[in-house]
Order: structure tokens, then C-alpha cells, then sequence
């Protein structure tokens, strides 16, 4: 059964990073009317292939970029692409030299760290969105919390940070503070690429919550949350338009990655060496993708653009 719930799939990247364009989720409820008169009353046209920069922002000043997610749409082949980019991931930023990435938004901000990410995939990104870290804690809350299976016992403690976290192993549902601790942890062996494995966790009890027609009840206070929560670029008619193209959007449609690479350290300094070949290969490969009989999302096809 088709679910357009699955647009939660990007919510959970709007929220922590995670954060944003979650009045698309109101489009995902079923009306008693169809959809296709929804679409003509609002002039409705497919959008284009697109690049959204999510990014979390972490509370120590100056503000850096806690964590980092490429949200590729390819509206030809009805597909959602997430790219989480660890934040030590060693980059060239313009007018810097070699640097970890969450450095070019602590020096340039959300235009030098799209300008890096953009120069380093040889994509576009035309769109952001930013998010703090009360702005996440303040939506879950407004959900009801978010049930998750915590897989061990997490403890950090931070003081220079403001940084708590100490969660217990079991299956819990956690509160807008508790959920942050959860996907900020990262003091394991598998360092920041076991905190992006986490964060997916969450991103798939997220969708789960979403599925609960409780969850409705909610979304009064999650506007109310989310009004000056973020930051972005995205122009209210292409929310719209892309909040109407993600109805009915399938579960298999989305799928989630990390940047390939690997950890090095270089003068005593871990990395996240990129294999940036690799990269640019699996982006354009995802954006080459049509539906067959070139149908794209159903709706409009001559109206669909390329990237």
C-alpha cells in the first residue's frame, strides 16, 4: 500500500540536520478528495531534479556544522537520495586549502560549506536548510517523542560543550533532549560514521512514528515549533510543489548513504578521507535514473527538468 508518509524519510534530515520542510507532511494526509484536483487548483508543475543542503548546527561558537546531509531528488524517477557527509571529511575549501568540512561553515557559513561541497561533488546545491539543536529537542517533543531501540549504554560528558549524555541500553521512546543525546553520541570505536548509523536509526523509528494516525494530533504544535526553528533558501512555491510531488512517493524510493571513504590522520588529526570519484559516480548514476516508459513521477512529465 502506497504511504506518503515517506517524505519523513527528509523530515528526519531537516530535524538534526534532521529539520525542515516539514509542512510537506501535511500533504501526505489522506483527503476525501483527489489529489489531481488538489494539483490543478494550485497550478501544480513537476519539479525539477534538485540538491538540498541540510545542515544541523552544533551550539559551540563560532556556530559549526554538526551535521551535514545531501538530499538529492530525482523527480524523473520518483527517488530520494541521502547523502549524510561525515563532518571530518577532509575537503578543499575555497580560498582555505585542505580542511575538514563542519570548518568551512565555522569560517564561511552556509555559503563557503555549499560552495566546498558543491566544488569538491561537481554538483549544485541551489537550496539549504539549518537547524539548531533546540529546534530538534522542541519538535520531537511536539511529536510525542520518538520510540528507538537504544543499543547500548551511552554515556559523554561535555562541560565546555554543554554536552550530557547518558542513556541506558532497551527499547524506550525518547524525548526531544534524550533523542538530541542519542544522535549526537558518537564516543565509540566507529566514531562519527557510528553517530551517522545512529541517526538513520532514528530517521527509520522517525518514519515509524509517522505512520501512527496519532501522530495527526501533533501537528499543530510542530508548525508551532518549527516557526523560527530554521533557516532556508527554499521558496515557498517550491515547498509546495515539492510537498505535492512527494505524495504517494514509495517507501523504496528513498534510500540513504554515507560518503565513501575512509579514516586517516594526517600531522596527528583524524580524517574522513572521501573517495570522491566514487561519490560524483553514485550522484550522477541517481540523476541518469528514469521510471520506465519515462513517466517520471506520473504527473506532468514535459515539465520535469534535468540536473
Amino acid at each position: 500500500m502506497r504511504r506518503s508518509w515517506k517524505i519523513f524519510y527528509l523530515i528526519l534530515g531537516f530535524l538534526i540536520g534532521f529539520g525542515g520542510l516539514f509542512t510537506l507532511a501535511l500533504f501526505g494526509v489522506r483527503a476525501p478528495f483527489r489529489w489531481t484536483v488538489v494539483k490543478k487548483v494550485m497550478g501544480y508543475v513537476t519539479p525539477e531534479n534538485t540538491c538540498i543542503l541540510i545542515v544541523g548546527q552544533d551550539n559551540i561558537k563560532p556556530l559549526r556544522s554538526d551535521t551535514i546531509i545531501l538530499a538529492f531528488v530525482n523527480t524523473k524517477s520518483g527517488e530520494v537520495f541521502l547523502l549524510s557527509v561525515p563532518r571530518d571529511s577532509r575537503l578543499l575549501i575555497p580560498g582555505v586549502g585542505y580542511d575538514k568540512a563542519n570548518h568551512a561553515y565555522a569560517r564561511g557559513g552556509i555559503e563557503l560549506l555549499k560552495k566546498t561541497l558543491e566544488e569538491s561533488l561537481g554538483i549544485e546545491v541551489p537550496y539549504f536548510v539549518e537547524v539548531n539543536y533546540d529546534a530538534f529537542e522542541k519538535v520531537v517533543d511536539a511529536l510525542g517523542g520518538v520510540e528507538i531501540e537504544v543499543e547500548k549504554p551511552m554515556y559523554y560528558v561535555d562541560r565546555a560543550q554543554g554536552l550530557f549524555i547518558n542513556l541506558k541500553p532497551g527499547k524506550q521512546v525518547l524525548n526531544g533532549e534524550k533523542a538530541l543525546q542519542y544522535v549526537r553520541f558518537r564516543h565509540d570505536p566507529l566514531g562519527d560514521i557510528g553517530r551517522i548509523k545512529r541517526q538513520q536509526a532514528f530517521l527509520q523509528a522517525l518514519i515509524a512514528k509517522a505512520q501512527d494516525p496519532s501522530t495527526l494530533a501533533h501537528l499543530p504544535a510542530l508548525f508551532e515549533s518549527l516557526k523560527q526553528a530554521l533557516h532556508t533558501n527554499i521558496p515557498l512555491e517550491n515547498i509546495l510543489q515539492l510537498a505535492l510531488w512527494f505524495k504517494g512517493l514509495e517507501e523504496k524510493a528513498v534510500t540513504m548513504d554515507i560518503l565513501p571513504g575512509e579514516p586517516v590522520y594526517l600531522n596527528g588529526l583524524s580524517f574522513w578521507e572521501p573517495q570522491l570519484d566514487v561519490a560524483r559516480e553514485k550522484i550522477h548514476g541517481f540523476f541518469a535514473r528514469e521510471r520506465s516508459g519515462g513517466e517520471g513521477s506520473g504527473e506532468n512529465p514535459e515539465g520535469q527538468g534535468g540536473h
